[in-house]
């Protein structure tokens, strides 16, 4: 039996010199508060749940200002902090650096820094805020949104609001990232619900997401919220020793890649028949005609791309034929991972693929390590948005908390496995 602590007590010094402020008659909102502020501000900015409300635009600029005035008013601290990120940092530089030879230089460029600034943030947060601090807020906020949404749907109570894609669902821009925000509150509420001792009530508060899932109408976010059943297995299993861990995470390993391995040979058409049920065809929406012009485009730049965030700002034939045939104010091709390679290449691939190699393998070992609710949290959010990123623009995407979380992992694991070292601000 492994005795597991979930919560990260913060040292008694720091508890002493907080109180010694207040008793002194100091100011009682502490770095800690405004710290906290802060991953509320990004959080609700990152999973969109401002949009509706005509925040997002603030909401991103006050955290842009923030984060810089934090970066340089201790640049001894933030440089030693950025020395550490580098890893994170590698995949921002590559889309800075396409700006050179970019089909849209000034698209690039301005997408670019929004990327870094995203990156940036997550690691500001990751550098001074817990990550069970982090993984309550981001699950409670995702949680919220989906709530409101669905509230939304019975009372109306937002004015109506259309997408090239059709009518605005609830507080979010487009009906996927509705079913996104769903999967990850869900995903939030069980991972809340076992850290908290309610993990029967987390997980009915999971299955209250279905009907939003109707809503949303994505097969895409069916499909990881279908993982979310080997997820519980691990969260229960934690507590019985670093062998029943790896044996839990061998299990639903297995079960993540056997199931459809199975369906595949057994020659259901399980994915044909899903998308029969929520009146899709089988180009899954028209992804698969966007996936065949993306893979043209990757081949006619294979090493650097046509820079970041630039193949959708400028006429061509393929960007007219999608537009013409599948969606009119498509920009992107929903898919993570043929965006990246349009964008940036095999320089791109090579960068950020390493990137989410290594957080992956942190996240494991810093669940077999400790096999803590908050460890499996961060390994599950990195497993499903890898997955989801096949159908939808999840990660290597500006303004994206997925993208934030990836990032932040990454510390976070390091900083359990004794690979990140904190640098405490000067006085």
């Amino acid at each position: 039996m492994t005795l597991t602590v979930d919560p990260d007590t913060p040292p008694p010094r720091t508890r002493h010199s907080v109180l010694r402020r207040r008793m002194s008659g100091g100011w009682w909102l502490t770095r800690g508060h405004l710290h906290m502020a802060y991953l509320i501000l990004a959080a609700m900015s990152g999973t969109g749940v401002v949009y509706r409300l005509g925040f997002q635009s603030p909401g991103w600029m006050a955290l842009y200002a923030l984060t810089i005035l934090w970066y340089l008013r201790d640049w001894r601290q933030s440089a030693a902090i950025l020395w550490q990120a580098w890893p994170v940092l590698m995949p921002c530089v590559i889309a800075m650096a396409s700006t050179l030879w970019s089909v849209n230089p000034p698209v690039t460029a301005y997408r670019s820094f929004q990327l870094t600034m995203t990156t940036l943030i997550a690691v500001r947060i990751a550098s001074a805020i817990p990550a069970h601090h982090t993984m309550i807020v981001v699950s409670l906020t995702s949680a919220v949104g989906v709530a409101l949404s669905y509230l939304n749907s019975i009372v109306t109570f937002l004015s109506p609001a259309f997408h090239p894609n059709g009518a605005l669902k609830g507080i979010y821009m487009h009906k996927n990232s509705l079913a996104k925000a769903t999967v990850n509150a869900a995903h939030g509420l069980v991972t809340l619900g076992f850290y908290w001792r309610l993990s029967i009530l987390g997980m009915l508060a999971a299955a209250l997401m279905i009907p939003v899932l109707g809503m949303a109408q994505s097969a895409g976010a069916y499909v990881t919220f279908a993982i979310l059943a080997i997820y519980v297995p691990v969260l229960w299993i934690r507590r019985w020793g670093g062998t029943a861990r790896r044996v839990a995470l061998l299990f639903s390993l297995m079960v993540l890649f056997l199931v459809p391995l199975a369906i595949y040979i057994s020659g259901i058409d399980a994915l044909g028949l899903l998308l029969e049920r929520l009146g899709k065809d089988s180009t899954l929406t028209g992804r698969t005609v966007i996936w065949a012009f993306g893979l043209e485009e990757i081949a006619n730049a294979p090493i650097g791309g046509v820079g970041f965030g630039a193949f959708w700002s400028v006429p061509s034939y393929a960007r007219l034929y999608i537009e013409a045939y599948v969606d009119e104010g498509l920009y992107w091709f929903h898919n993570s991972y043929i965006e990246l390679m349009v964008g940036n290449g095999l320089l791109g691939a090579v960068t950020f693929f390493g990137l989410l190699i290594a957080v992956v393998i942190r996240c494991f070992r810093w669940y077999l390590q400790d096999g803590s609710v908050t460890s499996g949290y961060y390994l599950f959010y990195v497993l499903i948005n890898l997955v989801a990123a096949l159908s939808d623009n999840v990660i290597y995407n500006e303004h994206s908390i997925r993208h934030m979380l990836i990032a932040m992992a990454w510390i976070y694991a390091g900083r359990a496995l004794g690979r990140w070292r904190d640098v405490p601000p000067r006085i």
